[in-house]
């Protein structure tokens, strides 16, 4: 008795882990794609090397160092035979608020690329859970069509079986036939359908397309409790394109007042030692400014303050209209999302529960003789049309639901 128990365990043990390997993980693939997937890898060098412009832009330019040879004779080719030699060394020194101008402009493109990766990796995590109900859907009317296939196979034999006490005709059990040879060619087609968004998801991974994929788990609908206004709340306040655009405002006003800053003169320091034959060695101090506004600088300087004021308004502009943008997409996605979840709990909890209690009913009058074939067979084609259509409805919902997602800029729970 305790070797069977023992025994019992074991396989019961062994059962539950051969399905946990058969079904595979939404959060896995996730993982797998934030940190494989290519296009995240080149956002996040972006990231850095805008972090590595922040301490450039407080750096002075480089000094110039200068050696002059003079008073070379005529007759000699050899420089060092002048009379006088001068070491020279200059920097130029900027006007005081360039450099922070400068660094607030680069700090804030740090953001600008901070918020653009952010977008970036919302459109992967949304396009690899797309992928994933893709295939959900897929296998699971792949397991509906070979469902559908056994029932037929019984109804041909129950159907072989009148006919031949003479209770059925050879028209019925070829339509039948018909029927599932109908089946077979779907089933080819819905072989398509997952293949599809396996590649697609692999490829999201950096993985072969071709590397195979388990079973997805069953994915059991929740209510639709999301309220759109206090989404649309969210969505402007953390939608990462959002705050890119809302950045990249602050990058064209650190900008701007960077360029009208070029009207203040930089100052000139350098220090000069000379070295003359016959005579003692002397020293001299330079100072100097630059002089924007002169005419040939002045008009270059205020293009560009113009140019950069345009800037600034087109940036203020997109972020008024991709403000009306992400409420409208909050509201399109919630809208269709919550009419999917209600067509597909229609199916759920009641057209199919029906239709498979009317297959029943019409089957069992069929074999005691009171109930046409069409009948039927038309009872039976709505029941896999309407099992299609539910996983179908399932899929399209969740579709709409991960846009909401990425028109919100926050991940809801997992529990669907």
């Amino acid at each position: 008795m305790k070797f069977k128990l023992v025994l019992l365990i074991c396989v019961v043990a062994v059962s539950l882990t051969a399905q946990q390997h058969d079904t595979v993980s939404l959060s896995s693939f996730i993982d797998q794609a934030i940190n494989a997937n290519f296009k995240l890898k080149a956002s996040r060098s972006s990231v850095k090397a805008a972090e590595a412009r922040v301490g450039q832009a407080t750096m002075w330019q480089a000094p110039q160092v200068a050696v002059s040879l003079m008073d070379n004779p005529i007759t000699s080719l050899y420089p060092l035979n002048g009379m006088e030699r001068e070491y020279s060394i200059t920097q130029m020194i900027p006007f005081p608020g360039k450099n922070s101008s400068s660094e607030n402009a680069a700090k804030a493109n740090v953001a600008f690329t901070e918020n653009v990766y952010g977008a970036e990796e919302r459109a992967t995590i949304t396009e690899v859970k797309k992928q994933y109900v893709m295939i959900y859907s897929a296998q699971r009317r792949i397991e509906v069509n070979a469902s559908n296939q056994d029932l037929l196979k019984q109804m041909i034999a129950s159907v072989r079986s009148k006919y031949s006490v003479g209770l059925a005709t050879q028209a019925d059990i070829l339509r039948l036939e018909i029927e599932l040879s109908k089946l077979e060619n779907q089933r080819a087609n819905l072989e398509h359908d997952v293949r599809v968004p396996e590649a697609m998801l692999n490829s999201l991974r950096a993985l072969d397309p071709a590397t195979p994929i388990g079973r997805v788990p069953e994915i059991v609908l929740s209510s639709y409790t999301l309220d759109k206004d206090e989404l649309i709340t969210l969505a402007v306040q953390q939608r990462k394109e959002l705050s890119a655009m809302k950045n990249e405002v602050v990058m064209n006003t650190a900008e701007l007042t960077m360029v009208q800053r070029e009207r203040y003169p930089d100052l000139m320091v350098g220090g000069l030692y000379k070295e003359r034959m016959g005579m003692p060695d002397s020293w001299e101090l330079m100072l100097g400014i630059s002089i924007p506004i002169a005419p040939w600088v002045s008009g270059k300087i205020s293009g560009k303050i113009e140019e950069q004021e345009y800037k600034l308004q087109r940036s203020e502009a997109l972020v008024s209209d991709m403000e009306t943008m992400v409420r409208f997409e909050v509201i399109d996605s919630w809208t269709k999302a919550k009419a999917h979840w209600e067509q597909a709990e229609r199916y759920r909890t009641s057209i199919i529960p029906n239709a498979q209690q009317t297959l029943e009913s019409l089957l069992s009058a069929y074999q005691t003789g009171k109930m046409d074939f069409l009948s039927l067979i038309d009872s039976f084609r709505m029941l896999q049309m309407y099992k299609m259509e539910y996983y179908m409805e399932v899929s399209d919902y969740l579709m709409h639901r991960y846009n909401l997602e990425k028109a919100t800029g926050v991940e809801f729970e997992t529990n669907f």
